[in-house]
């Protein structure tokens, strides 16, 4: 591997029928919104009104805009779901999760502590609960609190098989990947070719 070619990394399987998610909600207020605006007959109707019950907002008594936003929202959110990505370029990991991104130098991984471990079990590293992240049943993107008390940031698709690379400093990698030891074993050798400090 040179230093200027970047490696990517081949992700666990993950059923992209787990974007249903996050489309059927949207689905749902998009047809509650079409049902509400076809029923509602408004005389007078100000340019513009917020309300807490679906369209959520109309703009001249319309809630054509409300649900021009809210399919805008599921496209994003849909596409996101299927950004993600794990590259080793030169001396830093790259991981790309949904709508995150975390770049770390290799020299800043603690790869003698780097694990792999089932999530469902493991008491320091299992998923506490969101801080700002993507999560719905069985993949996890982004920034999380961990059972242990620490950080992580996750780009998980498989709970029982999720490589755990503690960082210096930062918030502990949860990846989860076809062939984890692949990567350590590339990260190992970048770290054992970096000048030291």
């Amino acid at each position: 591997m040179s230093g200027s070619d970047p490696q990517p990394f081949e992700l666990a399987d993950s059923s992209p029928l787990r974007v249903l998610w996050v489309l059927l909600p949207v689905l749902a207020v998009l047809g509650i919104g079409s049902w509400a605006q076809l029923h509602d007959n408004r005389t007078q109707a100000p340019w513009i009104e917020v309300t807490l019950s679906p369209p959520f907002f109309l703009m001249g008594g319309s809630a054509a805009w409300s649900l021009a936003v809210t399919v805008l929202i599921g496209i994003g959110l849909g596409w996101a779901f299927f950004r993600r990505r794990v590259v080793l370029d030169g001396p830093v990991l790259d991981v790309r999760s949904t709508l995150y991104r975390r770049r770390t130098p290799v020299a800043d991984l603690l790869l003698d502590q780097a694990e792999v471990v089932d999530l469902g079990r493991d008491r320091r590293y299992g998923i506490r609960f969101k801080t700002n992240g993507y999560s719905m049943p069985g993949f996890y993107s982004g920034h999380f609190r961990l059972q242990g008390g620490g950080k992580g940031f996750a780009l998980v698709t498989d709970r029982a098989r999720t490589l755990v690379i503690p960082v210096r400093g930062g918030s502990t990698l949860l990846l989860s990947l076809e062939r984890p030891q692949a990567l350590l074993k590339a990260l190992r050798k970048v770290a054992a070719t970096a000048p030291r400090q």
